[in-house]
């Protein structure tokens, strides 16, 4: 397996496709299906904001974060309007503002990540992982932050093992009809550039 600490060019479609296959719980109030949001993501997907794995060469894996104002996938207003109604671009955009995560100063937001089905287990969300953390030591950040939804124990149990610690809890009760889940755990870890160290 290899990690790049960037998408391929060629590599957005496949790329997407995984991550929306991973997160589908949180696209498919706006897009539907895995298939729609690959579609419409994809043209969007900010290669320098991607970490990806491979296997013989293939995308198995992608983690996307946040960084100097950018993020993994960035579409426009008018990139909406293309596809939906005006309240139906309103509505998304609204929506997918509050899964996007805040930049601090000395922390790195860090966006999702996903695996692909028949390589999970692998190790290799593991090592997305520790490239995402190298990125944010390189940047100069002093921790990773990341929100996993309370329907994702696995999700939550790979973040321990890497040596997140739980920050806190946001309840999105109002929202809990939209996305299907009502608790957001936050997520935190602290990087000991001393050490080394996750």
């Amino acid at each position: 397996m290899n990690v790049l600490s960037h998408v391929r060019p060629g590599d957005e479609m496949a790329a997407t496709r995984i991550y929306a296959a991973g997160l589908i719980q949180k696209l498919r109030p706006f897009f539907g299906s895995v298939d729609a949001a690959a579609e419409f993501l994809a043209p969007h997907l900010q290669r320098d904001r991607g970490v990806i794995a491979l296997v013989d060469g293939r995308v198995v894996g992608i983690a996307g974060y946040r960084l100097d104002g950018h993020g993994l996938f960035e579409p426009k207003w008018r990139h909406f309007r293309r596809r939906f109604s005006l309240l139906g671009t309103a509505i998304r955009m609204t929506g997918l503002a509050l899964l996007d995560k805040e930049e601090q100063e000395d922390v790195l937001p860090m966006g999702g990540i996903a695996v692909a089905e028949e390589v999970r287990g692998m190790g290799v969300g593991s090592a997305l992982l520790a490239e995402i953390v190298a990125i944010a030591r390189r940047a100069g950040k002093r921790a990773v932050r990341l929100d996993v939804v309370d329907t994702n124990p696995r999700a939550k149990a790979l973040y321990l093992r890497r040596g997140f610690v739980v920050e806190g809890r946001r309840r999105l009760d109002l929202l809990r009809p939209v996305f299907g889940f009502a608790t957001v755990t936050v997520m935190r870890c602290h990087l000991d550039r001393d050490t080394g160290s996750v």
